[in-house]
């Protein structure tokens, strides 16, 4: 009996397919809605957007990401060579420990940061007894201030990248090349640096993605930026023409950014085509350099993870004395776990068809539909809550200031995230299961009942997790759509340290560092494994 291997009994297969584009169309119509506000804006607020503001964003943004992209290259790619290429004590602990930075966001560590170096604060001490009061002390609220915020908490994305490469990279090379005499330095940027550019820009573009996307670091230390503008000329000039033109540039210099990145990925293969595969051996290193080694490790780590979080801990201990855990907080860690398991849920159900249908049936239109879909995760939540004010303010007004709004927004923001574990899971399910159940009569929606989404929990519940710590995290979004008196943890830290309440912060800002731990215990568990599932290499 010969049938087609996607010819479907029934309309189960159109039904699902309607479903997916609509969630497509509900992702990418912010996103659309916005460009096509641009059409409307004249001439004249062109010039004076940029005469006022988007010369110095821009000169600022660019800045920025070049600065950053550089640090966090010398950080991650560093970091990466030496866990890969030497053996030292406790390098399994060092090896993960490294990740652990990706916990904290960016809004987070510049609070942390603006408190300890705030008049009066440990730093300022330290400072003036080693230097004395005559010389000033370099202050945060600068242009190098935002860079090493940013610089440290997003070097891991390079690191987790280029370790990948370096472990998946032919000693074979490196021995045929010292054979005819090239010198180590020279065998290390003429074969090993080359050889993994792909993974390393791979990881500095998803560095400086996650730059054009922040909006707590640059707002709290005030360097201006596409995110803060689109933010103060939404909300403090209810502007939306204005907002909706800066978001376009934005969402242009995103999008090149993204593809940029995508062409390193496409272009991550490397073959062995003669030979066995041999991985390089790391060399073991002798009691002063894994002393220079291992304190080199520790000044990224204390900067970046432990000295911030233990004073957070100090500052949260104090608060939990004086009271500080009380009904209110708890409200607000209440209304974040809410939203943020909604939202999660949300993500994973509707993730499920378009997933489905991109695996097993990979044509044009679903194809497309699956693009839709992953377009809001490149996009800052500023961009996609300003889509979603426009859109919904003109067809569905009746949302504004409720929560389903803001569901919307993680939706459309994190739906990639999930997208991506469940594509990868399903291909990974053989089509001989589905295809005998289908010769006995089962429709699509038992097949993928009773069959497929039992076999895809692990890569279900991965893609939850991540999108519930993701949506634990997000502040502009929130900020813009949130019910009114709706805080969330990340909201409180936002308002708090706008008071400059700095111990106030410090409870919720720990929360959310406690619950970015979770993914970081996923990636562990993976390297620990020797399974790089998080970092393709082909």
């Amino acid at each position: 009996m010969k049938y087609s291997r996607f010819k479907d009994q029934g309309s189960g297969f159109k039904y699902l397919a309607l479903l997916a584009i609509a969630v497509a169309v509900v992702v990418a119509t912010p996103i659309i809605f916005t460009f096509y506000n641009v059409l409307s804006v004249d001439v004249e607020l062109w010039k004076r957007l940029y005469d006022t503001r988007l010369r110095m964003i821009l000169t600022n943004t660019l800045r920025l990401l070049f600065s950053v992209g550089i640090l966090t290259a010398l950080i991650g790619v560093s970091t990466a060579w030496i866990v890969c290429r030497y053996e030292f004590k406790g390098k399994r602990i060092w090896e993960w420990a490294l990740i652990l930075p990706l916990a904290i966001p960016g809004y987070v560590l510049a609070y942390a940061y603006a408190s300890i170096m705030a008049p009066g604060g440990v730093v300022q001490i330290l400072w003036i007894k080693i230097f004395g009061a005559t010389i000033t002390m370099p202050s945060l609220y600068t242009f190098w201030g935002v860079s090493i915020v940013l610089s440290l908490v997003n070097y891991p994305y390079v690191y987790l990248l280029a370790r990948a490469s370096f472990l998946s990279q032919n000693v074979s090379y490196d021995e045929a090349a010292r054979v005819l005499g090239v010198s180590k330095r020279k065998r290390i940027w003429s074969i090993n640096i080359p050889m993994a550019y792909p993974g390393i820009f791979a990881g500095i573009a998803l560095a400086l993605m996650e730059v054009m996307a922040d909006f707590g670091t640059v707002a709290m230390l005030r360097y201006p930026t596409f995110t803060e503008a689109i933010y103060r000329q939404m909300t403090g000039r209810y502007d939306s023409a204005g907002a909706a033109a800066i978001a376009s540039v934005l969402v242009i210099l995103t999008f090149l950014l993204l593809n940029l990145e995508r062409y390193f990925r496409g272009r991550k293969k490397f073959e062995q085509t003669k030979g066995k595969f041999c991985r390089y051996i790391p060399k073991r290193l002798g009691l002063k350099s894994t002393f220079i080694t291992i304190t080199l490790i520790l000044l990224i780590l204390c900067t970046a993870f432990f000295a911030p979080v233990t004073f957070l801990v100090k500052w949260s201990i104090e608060t939990l004395f004086e009271g500080g855990l009380d009904s209110r907080f708890l409200r607000f860690t209440y209304n974040s776990l809410i939203v943020s398991a909604i939202g999660a849920t949300a993500a994973v159900v509707l993730a499920v068809p378009i997933a489905y249908l991109h695996a097993r049936k990979p044509n044009l239109l679903n194809r497309a539909i699956y693009y839709l879909s992953t377009l809001g995760y490149s996009l800052p939540g500023p961009v996609i809550a300003l889509g979603l004010l426009l859109t919904t303010s003109l067809l569905l007004p009746w949302v504004h200031g409720g929560i389903i709004l803001l569901v919307i927004a993680y939706l459309v923001r994190f739906i990639p995230v999930t997208l991506q574990s469940q594509d990868s899971s399903i291909t990974m399910v053989s089509r001989s299961l589905e295809d005998v159940a289908k010769t006995l009569g089962s429709d699509i929606w038992e097949r993928i009942r009773r069959i497929l989404l039992p076999l895809i929990k692990p890569g279900l519940l991965t893609g939850w997790v991540v999108v519930f710590v993701d949506c634990m995290k997000e502040l502009p979004a929130t900020l813009m759509l949130r019910p009114l008196a709706f805080d969330t943890l990340a909201v409180r830290v936002w308002m708090e340290v706008s008071e400059s309440l700095w111990e106030m912060a410090a409870l919720p800002a720990l929360m959310i560092i406690i619950t970015g731990l979770i993914p970081i215990a996923f990636v562990i568990n993976r390297i620990s494994s020797g399974i790089e599932n998080d970092v393709k290499i082909t």
